[in-house]
């Protein structure tokens, strides 16, 4: 089956998102996972988990049966919750692991006719509202997070994430 080529891009900067991320959390230690800047910020764990289970939740709108096992702290764009410890890294990098390469088979196998098929469910969208946009958006969405676990990373005295 050929892929259409509007979404040939979007799958490129997906495998390179999926690198990155695990890169932003090599060597990680919990305490600092769950430690906030400040109180306006999100911490390292928060962005680990809110970023697994968007891919969870986008594959889910697009076909896939996959439970989300951080589902309840993330619905309905929760923000970070101070009264709650995240979930372990190891963990969420485990489930990151499992839906990746689940996301990318379902993406990588959309027809035409379903990247224009209206969005799945409301996000930010620059054109029309259509499922190839949500993507496209969760796609840049995921850059903006991955550069926070980067800042983070240094902020914390980490090594810069590697892009290798």
């Amino acid at each position: 089956m050929e892929i259409d080529l509007s979404i040939v891009r979007l799958l490129e900067q997906y495998d390179f998102h999926s690198k990155l991320y695990l890169n932003c959390l090599v060597d990680i230690r919990p305490d600092d996972a769950q430690e906030r800047i400040n109180q306006s910020t999100n911490h390292i764990a928060w962005l680990a988990g809110n970023l697994v289970s968007v891919r969870y939740r986008l594959g889910n709108n697009i076909g896939l049966k996959e439970q989300d096992v951080y589902y309840d702290l993330f619905k309905d764009q929760r923000p970070i919750q101070k009264h709650i410890t995240y979930p372990d890294l190891v963990p969420i990098k485990e489930d990151w692991n499992r839906i990746t390469p689940l996301l990318r088979d379902r993406l990588s196998a959309l027809t035409k006719e379903e990247l224009l098929a209206p969005q799945p469910f409301d996000a930010p969208l620059l054109g029309e509202p259509n499922l190839l946009n949500t993507i496209s958006f969760l796609i840049d969405r995921e850059s903006y997070a991955i550069g926070q676990l980067g800042l983070l990373r240094k902020i914390f005295g980490y090594e810069a994430m590697k892009y290798n």
